[in-house]
């Protein structure tokens, strides 16, 4: 247990792994991660694929809103930008473990462009703002890139070395690498110089730059990063689906990532993020299967979440989590 447990260096205080219950989950978690597909059949397999894809985008957001304070409702359409360039990139001869990066590095450009309006708005005003974008983003994946509503992926694209890694196992050990990359950077962020700035602009943006923060700089590089999250998202939605449309990437996606953010934690980016996903995405998705729940419902759904957790529960699920963890750690005494 974490008392007891004391650090005599820095590098030792800084370590993402800092107890032995650390080390021990992450062995057991490793083990299971890497066996899952062994165990589960096709559609537990795509249902966690599917699950790490919007637990990346939700780590963006995350940075985003959770670190940075900076609302944003077009993340969806961010995710568009990366899986629209990524199909580019793939149905013109380009490989799509190539695709994927340069995916999401062009999200993180357009991403940049859209921090512009955070240097003179906050809160509902910046809101409205990326509501806008969101519907600009939009507008030009139905008039311009993809007027049919849906675009075939070449399967040729994602071939290498004579595997296919479009499906079944391949597919989940592609995504599950990239997500353990992704998880591993977003930790870093969060507890660099970058990632404490993060957090002082979103706390009191006037203080912060009082105390010396460059705060539009800051602000800046908290969509860029957001938006390359998203970007990659979109790539890998490319290489797990055969075929993409703008449907996937409207403002219901963008008020679903903002739910997954507020319901699993914001500010914590890897672990709220992840309970997020859990709950909204996964848990929706097996609930709308079951009982056949329209578009509507889902809006309403994810608005009563929402609503209920900025009220009731701001940290989110990782905060009911630590509470009860802190319950039982002390048992049968109080603090």
């Amino acid at each position: 247990m974490p008392a007891g447990v004391f650090k005599e260096t820095y590098l030792a205080d800084m370590a993402l792994l800092r107890y032995p219950i650390h080390w021990t989950s992450l062995g057991i978690g490793a083990v299971l991660l890497l066996a899952f597909p062994l165990i589960a059949g096709n559609y537990g397999v795509n249902t966690a694929v599917s699950l790490m894809i919007f637990f990346i985008g939700a780590i963006g957001l995350n940075i985003v809103t959770g670190l940075a304070g900076q609302i944003s409702l077009a993340h969806g359409a961010l995710m568009g930008v990366g899986a629209y360039t990524a199909a580019y990139l793939a149905n013109n001869g380009v490989n799509i473990l190539l695709a994927i990066p340069v995916a999401a590095i062009t999200a993180a450009i357009v991403g940049a462009v859209l921090a512009l309006p955070s240097f003179r708005l906050k809160g509902y005003y910046l809101a409205m703002a990326s509501i806008a974008v969101q519907e600009i983003l939009e507008y030009m994946f139905k008039t311009w890139i993809d007027p049919d509503q849906g675009i075939t992926i070449s399967t040729s694209s994602k071939n290498i070395m004579g595997i296919y890694l479009g499906n079944g196992m391949p597919l989940y050990y592609t995504v599950l690498g990239i997500a353990v990359l992704a998880v591993i950077v977003a930790a870093n962020v969060g507890r660099s110089g970058l990632g404490r700035a993060m957090k002082a602009v979103r706390d009191n943006d006037v203080s912060a730059q009082v105390v010396g923060i460059n705060v539009p700089m800051t602000k800046a590089l908290a969509f860029t990063i957001g938006s390359l999250y998203a970007g990659l998202a979109g790539a890998l939605y490319v290489l797990a689906n055969p075929g993409i449309g703008y449907g996937a990437f409207g403002l219901d996606a963008s008020i679903e990532f903002l739910a997954i953010v507020l319901v699993g934690g914001a500010g914590r980016i890897v672990w709220g993020s992840l309970l997020g996903a859990l709950v909204i995405h996964t848990g929706w998705s097996l609930l709308a299967s079951a009982f056949s729940a329209d578009a509507a419902t889902k809006y309403i759904v994810l608005g009563g979440l929402i609503a209920v957790f900025v009220i009731a529960e701001p940290e989110g699920l990782i905060g009911l989590l630590r509470r009860v963890k802190e319950y039982f750690r002390l048992w049968p005494f109080r603090y």
